[in-house]
């Protein structure tokens, strides 16, 4: 749910501002209502921004770094360790960018191998020019050799290397292409390449060694700078009344924490006043939910916040977003691996993470019930083995096997599939009339209810027949009737307030947009029943290979290739099925769910000014 918020409209004189803008952190409790104007034109608060966002991103970087046993720490104090910590990152891009020069300065003498400069010098100096060139292979002419002394030194890639030797002054024209060496030694530039990896692996080192308390320090600085981040958009907030004498503050917070607020601004010199939110009003939205529903907070938060008039669709999203995943994963023996590697984890972890961890036992679960139902457990089909344990249930799972032909030949999960799919759209359709009566009123969501209505009532007088049951005449006369009022309410009551004409014309073009986007969204679900027959028919497959590819081997190899086989081969599969159980899971809640819920999203985090860092 949403929390419900109250408007709170505060006076301070200028003297006492600073003072009880100080206490107002303290307390934690009032998200002050942000001047995006003023703030989009405060440098320094700009200035704030980014410097938060350079130590978020080097905080990331130092995470990426790898865990030495060794932990040393900073010797540069908290002001100047982000510019420390980026100037060295930027030494190491720096040594990058010269190894590349140096290294195809190096490359250049590679066909030529070793040979002494200072000799040709010499040589040069008693009257001998030596010119280098280099020539594809069939464009050398063997007759430079006794016109030019040509000497091949070697042969590259297609391409021939030779020098000549001539007395000075001679000309020497040739087809080829003239070889020009760099101003350092082949000796120099390699001191240089290995001075440069040594610097660039000591500042790596370095980096290694500490990056844990880094990112303490990092993190903490953050906080720092948020801290006054935030004070700066308070004082841009504040309205400056009376020849600025008075300032003038507004905010919002939770109706539950009002009467502490009030208690607290009593005792100060200040004048305040608690009012309800307008519709004009842009409020923050802070959610509250059950311990099971607020587990998948972080799925809503994803997309987007509802704003402050919308529902909260994460309760109602949740049991179904679980069994997608579970429907997706499709296999016991994966779910099982979920839950317990989630368990055991989540019994140490921080309680910054042991809700996701919580949330993954529960996906773990889900998927453990949906591969019990379907018989499949680590790519197995429980329905073909021939264990004798297994008789009396084999008959149970739900396989085209055993319900196909109950069902016209289709699988009986890809009927689940879209009969889950039609629920949740119907649901979400409810939902958006629940949202529509909160924000105008119950008269506007009597159209939506009417589809609603509609096609329930289609899918019974159509369904049941093609299933060969009968209705009785009484009760499909009554259906009609329900149906005909349905149809009233949606082609002549979808815009209450406009004219029959309008009115009739906006529900001709719903009932096209309902025909066509209704057939879409119901077989989008259709991908939940593919993708989990998809992981349990390769998890199979990875068990074929392996007992199927090393039958004849001897014993103890054949063990160790069948635990590489299955070991590697599920690994990319429950790989596989992990982000595919996360990806589609979604797309049908982001896309089909809230499009048929109509969510519009865009809500604004509740975050009070609040003091972060403790001294």
């Amino acid at each position: 749910m949403i929390v419900p918020m109250m408007k709170l409209s505060l006076l301070i004189f200028y003297k006492e501002y600073q003072t009880f803008l100080g206490e107002l952190r303290e307390k934690g409790m009032v998200h002050i209502h942000e001047n995006t104007e003023r703030t989009a034109e405060d440098t320094d608060l700009q200035a704030k921004l980014m410097l938060i966002r350079r130590t978020g991103e080097m905080i990331t970087h130092m995470q990426s770094r790898n865990d030495v046993e060794q932990v040393e720490k900073v010797k540069v104090d908290d002001e100047h360790l982000l510019d420390y910590l980026e100037g060295l990152y930027s030494r190491q891009d720096q040594i990058e960018q010269q190894l590349v020069g140096l290294e195809k300065d190096h490359a250049a003498y590679r066909p030529w191998g070793k040979f002494s400069r200072e000799m040709i010098q010499k040589l040069e100096t008693a009257g001998w020019e030596f010119h280098f060139f280099s020539v594809p292979e069939q464009k050398y002419q063997p007759e430079w050799e006794e016109m030019y002394d040509a000497v091949i030194i070697s042969e590259m890639m297609g391409q021939k290397y030779f020098v000549t030797v001539t007395p000075a002054g001679t000309s020497v024209n040739l087809e080829a292409d003239p070889y020009l060496f760099p101003q350092a030694t082949a000796e120099e530039l390699a001191k240089q390449i290995t001075a440069l990896r040594e610097e660039s692996v000591n500042i790596g080192k370095e980096l290694d060694t500490v990056s844990q308390d880094a990112i303490e320090r990092l993190k903490r600085y953050r906080l720092k700078i948020t801290e006054v981040a935030d004070k700066i958009k308070v004082e841009d907030a504040a309205q400056h009344l009376i020849d600025e004498k008075v300032i003038a503050l507004e905010g919002w917070i939770p109706v539950e924490r009002e009467a502490e607020m009030r208690s607290f601004l009593e005792t100060k010199e200040v004048y305040f006043e608690f009012t309800r939110p307008t519709p004009e009003d842009d409020v923050p939205v802070q959610l509250k939910n059950n311990a099971y529903s607020k587990l998948f907070e972080p799925v809503t938060e994803m997309f987007a916040l509802p704003q402050y008039r919308e529902l909260d669709l994460t309760p109602f999203l949740a049991p179904f977003f679980m069994l997608f995943f579970g429907m997706c994963m499709g296999d016991g023996g994966y779910g099982l691996i979920i839950w317990l590697t989630c368990f055991i984890i989540g019994r140490k972890a921080s309680p910054s993470v042991k809700g996701y961890l919580v949330l993954g036992q529960y996906l773990g679960i889900m998927t453990v019930i949906v591969g019990l139902l379907t018989g499949s457990f680590f790519g197995i089909a429980l329905d073909s083995v021939e264990w004798p344990w297994l008789a009396g249930v084999k008959s149970l799972f739900l396989t085209e096997a055993n319900y196909g032909k109950y069902l016209g030949g289709y699988n009986p999960m890809m009927i689940v599939a879209v009969a889950v799919g039609i629920i949740q759209i119907l649901y979400g359709m409810c939902l958006n009339a629940a949202r529509l009566t909160k924000q105008f009123g119950f008269k506007y969501a009597i159209s939506t209810l009417g589809w609603v209505v509609a096609i329930i009532l289609l899918g019974v007088l159509i369904g049941l027949p093609m299933l060969s049951i009968v209705i009785p005449e009484g009760l499909k006369y009554v259906l009609y009737a329900l149906l005909g009022l349905a149809a009233l309410t949606i082609y002549f009551y979808n815009s209450p307030g406009k004219g029959i004409f309008s009115n009739f014309g906006s529900g001709l073009w719903g009932t096209y947009n309902m025909a066509t986007g209704l057939l879409g969204d119901t077989l989008s679900y259709i991908r939940l029943f593919a993708i989990g027959l998809t992981g349990s028919i390769l998890g199979g497959v990875f068990n074929t290979l392996a007992f199927q590819l090393t039958d004849g081997l001897p014993v103890i190899v054949k063990f160790i290739a069948v635990f590489l086989i299955l070991l590697i081969g599920h690994s990319i599969n429950f790989g596989l099925c992990m982000i595919s159980s996360f990806v589609h899971p979604m797309r049908l809640t982001f896309v089909e769910f809230y499009k048929n819920a109509g969510f519009e999203g865009g809500g604004k985090q509740y975050a009070p000014f609040r003091k972060k860092v403790n001294d």
